[in-house]
């Protein structure tokens, strides 16, 4: 069965009108000639010959209207130019409707329809509370944050005077207007940092209502490996990523339903990590007094991290951040040549100085005991994934009060250095656009088994080996093109079909991110604002702010922060320095962060307790998925960047929602170019008839005097009756509307009162054409003609009372 489309259906439609346009001029005319008499008034035949020559049968018939022979180049030019001209219309008609088809895609922005909100019924949606009234607030160090004012009350007792005081702790409508507007000059969906809220959150009593986080999570994401929907967020778990969005979509249900298309503000991790190249190995063991599988005799085992290790030694000097590129890989790279040296020379493998490297006692496949009782993480560590921003963790002096090897000094201030030069940024960093936050941490893969079993069965005596790596991550806030399919009711029935970073066409498209600049702060005591402020030449609402701001046009901006091992997850009033501060668009990507580089299994005593199990220890669903995505390099990066996300999908919600609306009908470009031809064609007679108006080369009187002179009536009465044929239009219809003209074979004859020819007033020669003779032209100099006219004009003159005949 043929399947035909909207398009093929219309240009069928429009080829059927056009034969049917063809057929009435070519018959109407044929029919007419059967009925049309051979004496008829003036006027009648002017009639006749605009109805008989409008059609398609002098053409047809190659008569002398249609004659090419000794044309002007104009006329002929301007004939033939009509022709192609309602030709190409004619193909247009027909070709254009050919180009549309339906489909499920955005509609124009013509086209509307109303929004409204969806409520989320999954765990999301159930643990999520309404949104809270309370202000933003914040402090910078233990004062005031730009813009925000301060107050002092002073009393006196006596001569003892003592003043307080007072900060206003939320932040100034100023600058939120001019992130929220800044975002909305961007597109209209596009989420600004004050459209961030806690997801939970706890109510703290002062002189003001203020609000403080508070971490609880809802429920694992990891294991639907798609986009998910839930509260205020768009959640990526296939990469990692977190939009926001107040979730709304169409009123109405759509028969076929609606697709849509928004930019959306997506906050992503971004995270490399590179081989230690050196392993954990160990066996498992039942014992009596201990049911489940223990490992046993664990080991270190060089797979070429000691015994190929770089020589000489990479720059160890501090990375440096900013909005460049950051170089991930190498700062893991970095980390990871510096940790296992420390390890090495812990072990006695080489001297401790890494800028004086004179000896590397290891070769490839070395074992190294370890040289204290098992790290208690170790214990059982072919059943989960973690990760761990203390360096050299493994090493007995971060199982002990014991800070260094005695031997030869190396310790824990050593391993310390390595998360400080991969990070770059401190807590004494300057809080502005260039302390972007950049994390490290190693990263304990899944066990895998050396003997050949199966991966996810601990037998009695199987052998397994842990991968580790080092891992920089840092965090970056851009703005993606999300498509959306509706097709039901309420959220399940809204899925996403598309993800993707937003493509911009040239420069200028590009948009403007601007972060607060806090120089008389560190980073440590205050966290600056950032956010899309328009686009790459929008600056006249930075121009006119008052606060200092760095900008950058860029796709993408790195987040500002810091990281380091002390940097705790927040839960609630008493992990922060005050109780004031409610502002989740600038702590909790840094708060998530720090959670998904120290993922610990439950029952460890660094494990935090308010966190799901994200080490797959308590889900071998989820342990099965590490084990395969340790495979590779980008599979373990991915780790974190997961975690990362769902944690944070818990942290917080968008509370912005913006709809766009949905059509069913689209075009293929190619099919339009007759009609664009037509187009240019019109354009160009337009052009050229308005010049001519302006030049009065052309106009209605001009173009009713052609027609009055090229009438097939008028011709005859210039041949038969020359007095009249000067008049005006009105007044000539008037004088001959009542005389007759009869055409023949024999000639054309106009009757006057006796309506017999006058033979003696002209011949004919022998071509067949009008000689006057000197009757007529007597006649013609008698009414002040020039004879010499009369004859070009082959008018035969006479007067009325004669009979006419031209033959």
């Amino acid at each position: 069965m043929v399947s035909l489309t909207v398009g093929d259906v219309s240009g069928m439609i429009a080829a059927a009108v056009f034969v049917l346009q063809l057929f009435p001029p070519l018959a109407i005319p044929v029919i007419l000639a059967a009925f049309v008499s051979d004496t008829n008034s003036v006027i009648t035949w002017s009639v006749l010959g605009r109805l008989l020559h409008s059609s398609h049968w002098p053409t047809i018939l190659r008569t002398e209207t249609a004659a090419s022979s000794r044309v002007e180049k104009r006329i002929w030019f301007t004939s033939n130019l009509q022709t192609v001209a309602l030709g190409i219309i004619s193909i247009a008609s027909i070709v254009t409707p050919l180009g549309l088809y339906e489909t499920i895609e955005p509609a124009s922005s013509q086209t509307t329809t109303s929004f409204s909100y969806f409520q989320d019924i999954s765990a999301f949606g159930h643990g999520t509370p309404l949104r809270p009234n309370a202000p933003f607030t914040r402090r910078c160090a233990s004062g005031a944050c730009p813009g925000a004012s301060t107050s002092q009350n002073c009393s006196t007792t006596g001569l003892l005077t003592t003043c307080n005081s007072t900060t206003d702790a939320r932040i100034p409508i100023d600058l939120r207007n001019l992130f929220r507007d800044g975002a909305a000059a961007f597109s209209p969906s596009v989420s600004s940092i004050f459209d961030i809220q806690w997801r939970t959150y706890l109510s703290i009593n002062d002189t003001s209502q203020y609000l403080v986080g508070n971490v609880r999570p809802l429920s694992i994401l990891i294991l639907d490996e798609n986009i998910q929907l839930v509260e205020g967020l768009i959640v990526d778990m296939e990469t990692g990523g977190i939009g926001f969005r107040n979730h709304t979509g169409p009123a109405l249900t759509s028969t076929y339903g609606s697709t849509w298309q928004e930019d959306i503000l997506f906050i992503e991790p971004e995270t490399e990590c590179v081989n230690l190249n050196w392993t954990i190995d160990f066996g498992v063991d039942y014992r009596d007094s201990y049911p489940l599988p223990n490992m046993v005799n664990p080991v270190i085992t060089d797979r070429g991290g000691f015994s190929k290790l770089q020589r000489p030694a990479p720059s160890l000097n501090a990375s440096i951040n900013g909005q460049g590129d950051l170089g991930l890989a190498d700062r893991a790279y970095k980390a990871a040549w510096l940790n296992n040296f420390l390890t090495l020379a812990y072990y006695n493998g080489t001297d401790p100085d890494p800028g004086n490297i004179t000896r590397m006692d290891v070769k490839d496949g070395q074992v190294f005991p370890f040289l204290s009782s098992t790290p208690a993480l170790v214990f059982d560590a072919f059943q989960y994934v973690w990760t761990n921003m203390t360096y050299g963790w493994y090493l007995p002096f971060n199982q002990s009060n014991t800070t260094v090897n005695p031997v030869n000094g190396v310790g824990v201030d050593e391993f310390a250095a390595i998360n400080q030069m991969c990070g770059g940024s401190a807590y004494d960093s300057p809080a502005s656009i260039d302390t972007s936050i950049v994390g490290c941490a190693l990263l304990y893969g899944a066990a895998y088994r050396t003997d050949g079993g199966n991966n996810l069965i601990p037998d009695q005596g199987s052998q397994w080996s842990v991968p580790i790596h080092s891992c920089a991550s840092a965090l970056k806030s851009t703005v993606r093109a999300v498509t959306f399919q509706y097709n039901g009711t309420g959220l399940p029935a809204l899925t996403v079909s598309s993800a993707v970073p937003k493509v911009y066409q040239n420069v200028s498209e590009l948009p403007r991110w601007a972060v607060e600049n806090l120089d008389d702060f560190s980073i440590n005591d205050a966290k600056p604002a950032w956010g899309v402020v328009g686009t790459s030449n929008s600056s006249a609402s930075l121009s006119s702010s008052s606060y200092n701001m760095s900008t950058v046009v860029a796709e993408s901006l790195y987040l500002p922060g810091y990281m380091d091992s002390y940097y705790s997850l927040l839960n609630g009033p008493n992990d922060m320095s005050t109780s004031i501060y409610n502002f989740p668009g600038v702590t909790f990507y840094q708060q998530a962060l720090f959670s998904a580089l120290n993922v610990f299994p439950i029952g460890t005593r660094n494990y935090a307790a308010q966190l799901p199990d994200y080490t797959g220890r308590t889900s071998l669903a989820l342990f099965a998925k590490w084990q395969n995505m340790s495979q590779s390099l980008e599979g373990t990066a991915g780790i974190i960047n997961l975690i990362w996300t769902d944690l944070a999908a818990s942290l917080v919600v968008g509370t912005k929602g913006w709809g766009l609306n949905a059509s069913s009908i689209r075009y293929r470009i190619p099919y339009a170019v007759p009609a664009i031809v037509v187009l240019s064609i019109v354009l160009a007679l337009i052009s050229t008839l308005v010049v001519l108006l302006v030049l009065h080369r052309t106009g209605s009187q001009r173009m009713r005097r052609l027609l009055d002179a090229t009438a097939a009536g008028r011709i005859m009465a210039l041949l038969l009756w020359p007095k009249e044929s000067d008049a005006a239009s009105k007044e000539w219809v008037r004088d001959v509307q009542d005389r007759k003209v009869r055409i023949t074979s024999d000639g054309i004859f106009g009757d006057d009162e006796d309506h017999q020819p006058d033979t003696k007033t002209d011949t004919t020669d022998s071509s067949g054409g009008v000689e006057m003779n000197e009757t007529a032209e007597s006649t013609m100099v008698a009414t002040g003609r020039d004879p010499s006219q009369g004859k070009a004009r082959l008018a035969a003159a006479g007067s009325e009372e004669q009979s006419k005949v031209i033959r």
